[in-house]
């Protein structure tokens, strides 16, 4: 999975890249006020309940951040935000996205980039890999589908190991580079999902080891 300084050619414009928006929908809880309320009480009360609700969500977003991280191959090939235009360009993906756009909520979650490498007779799509959880996670055994919505595969189930040698350490609240290999010969169908952005991706299985957050 390590990938080097050569293999760093991009297909497509990092100005084009679209983040895929994997969150939720968000659900508002009803207000069951007492029944002897007076009327212009109830819509007073409920507006500041309301009002107090929507500050308390939007400053518990404020709190959180996403911070891209590269993987630990590329940092041990002297890859830096500051030196490679690819990690550069996921860096301000990441940075200027808002917080519900990068992720799933309590989950790890992928997204694809857009970005794809295709050096060599190797094609290997860039994805995000974003942890929106409390724990961190190593070692980590994954199977991938990644296609055109119309059923034409890249990955269908496909198994990936990234290890804590090459990949490192996912912690909280982080996203990472994820470069997996795929068929030279699906390099046309891989640079028509990142013009069209007609896709389907999840994550089938999720093995890891955890590793204890620092405090």
């Amino acid at each position: 999975m390590k990938v080097g300084a050569q293999m760093k050619k991009i297909m497509l414009s990092l100005s084009a890249i679209l983040l895929l928006t994997a969150c939720g929908e968000k659900t508002e809880s009803n207000e069951n006020p007492e029944a002897n309320r007076p009327s212009e009480n109830i819509e007073e009360v409920d507006n500041k309940e309301n009002i107090a609700e929507n500050n308390e969500s939007e400053n518990n977003v404020e709190e959180q951040k996403i911070t891209f991280v590269p993987q630990k191959s590329d940092l041990d090939a002297g890859l830096t935000l500051e030196n490679d235009d690819v990690l550069a360009g996921l860096n301000e993906l990441v940075e200027t996205a808002d917080y519900s756009q990068i992720g799933v909520e309590n989950d790890v979650s992928i997204m694809y980039t857009g970005l794809f490498f295709n050096v060599d007779d190797r094609l290997q799509p860039i994805f995000i890999l974003t942890n929106k959880t409390d724990q961190s996670y190593t070692n980590i055994d994954m199977a991938v589908s990644f296609g055109a919505t119309d059923g034409r595969m890249i990955f269908e189930e496909e198994g990936f190991h990234l290890s804590e040698e090459d990949f490192g350490v996912l912690e909280p609240y982080t996203a990472m580079p994820l470069y997996l290999g795929a068929d030279p010969s699906l390099v046309e169908l891989v640079d028509e999902i990142s013009q069209t952005r007609d896709e389907m991706i999840s994550i089938d299985y999720f093995d890891f080891e955890t590793v204890d957050v620092a405090l």
